[in-house]
């Protein structure tokens, strides 16, 4: 039966925004490109401070915008605000693609992928943040339930 509904759960329960100073490591911060190009998964990376982090890292959340204010001598932007909560929409790393129901954590390149075996947990059980809710393989994106 056809139904005249579809199911879009992207932003819902997204009240949890924070501000955060943008991390200035090469290749680690957040600009409009990245946000342009939906590379948006990221991690904490100092205080009060985001970034795309290493491989492997546990995400935190989804940079929704950067702001124009420039860190002083640099083209990096000086803040940002990240969604911590609620459900988020994200490009996934297809080498290590998300599956329904498991965890992800970040890639390090802004994207997010199937949270890594541990010796104690499971593959796609990581105590990282993140249960993945739908997976879209055409877009190479998944919503993930941020807590």
């Amino acid at each position: 039966m056809a139904s005249q509904f579809t199911i879009d759960n992207e932003g819902v329960g997204a009240s949890g925004l924070l501000t955060l100073a943008v991390d200035s490591t090469a290749d680690k911060d957040f600009t409009q490109d990245d946000l342009d190009d939906n590379l948006t998964a990221c991690v904490i990376s100092g205080n009060n401070e985001t970034g795309m982090g290493s491989d492997g890292d546990k995400l935190f959340g989804k940079v929704l915008f950067v702001s124009e204010e420039l860190q002083a001598g640099t083209t990096i932007p000086a803040y940002c605000t990240v969604q911590a909560r609620g459900v988020a929409r994200f490009k996934y790393n297809t080498a290590a693609a998300p599956a329904v129901n498991r965890m992800v954590e970040a890639d390090g390149a802004g994207k997010v992928k199937v949270a890594s075996a541990d010796a104690d947990i499971a593959s796609g059980g990581h105590l990282a943040r993140g249960q993945v809710i739908a997976v879209d393989a055409v877009n190479e994106t998944c919503d993930v339930w941020l807590g």
